[in-house]
């Protein structure tokens, strides 16, 4: 196994993130590397029937695709703020690992992929939440993994206090002959 030089963790501000973003932070520091956070504004997708249908049960006086934007300027400075909240909030002060935290806009495969090249990443971390990631379902989530480009780590989730949230439940790793983005090898 090659020394991991860099670390991604995707936040979403849930516990699930916050428990990623843990995980990742103690293997961080095991292996003396960096930790990049990064937080995806995804742009919403115009044939979503569910939020327009949510909208409309929960009272909207118009439709979804009719609420005013918010500048992207304000939006990046308001996201980077809560990214900054965040993390603030889950690791310790005394803690020595650097962190480096990104915003990124536009889709989750996306703004990863692109983020794992820029920052030349060596590992994934992500942690399922009681009924997998909320805006991904169990396919998706199996997609968005099998399409990055560098070894990913997915947690458990944590349906009891007492499960181990540092013990990991599956390693994914780029097919072997592929040539990907991520320079190191790692063996399961």
């Amino acid at each position: 196994m090659r020394k991991l030089n860099k670390i991604l963790v995707p936040i979403d501000f849930s516990e699930a993130s916050a428990r990623a973003l843990k995980y990742a932070l103690s293997l961080a520091e095991e292996t003396r590397s960096e930790l990049v956070a990064l937080h995806v504004i995804e742009k919403p997708d115009d044939s979503d029937f569910f939020m327009s249908s949510v909208a409309l049960l929960e009272g909207s006086p118009f439709p979804v695709k009719e609420f005013p934007g918010i500048p992207v300027d304000v939006l990046l400075q308001e996201r980077s703020l809560d990214l900054w909240n965040f993390i603030g909030r889950t690791v310790e002060t005394n803690n020595q690992v650097k962190i480096i935290k990104r915003i990124k806009m536009g889709s989750l495969l996306k703004a990863m992929t692109a983020t794992i090249q820029e920052e030349d990443i060596d590992l994934v971390v992500l942690e399922l939440r009681k009924r997998s990631f909320p805006n991904l379902g169990a396919l998706k989530l199996i997609k968005l993994i099998r399409a990055l480009p560098c070894p990913v780590l997915l947690g458990p989730p944590v349906v009891h206090p007492r499960d181990d949230p540092r013990k990991p439940l599956l390693w994914f790793q780029p097919a072997s002959g592929e040539t990907r983005a991520c320079n190191s090898t790692f063996t399961g």
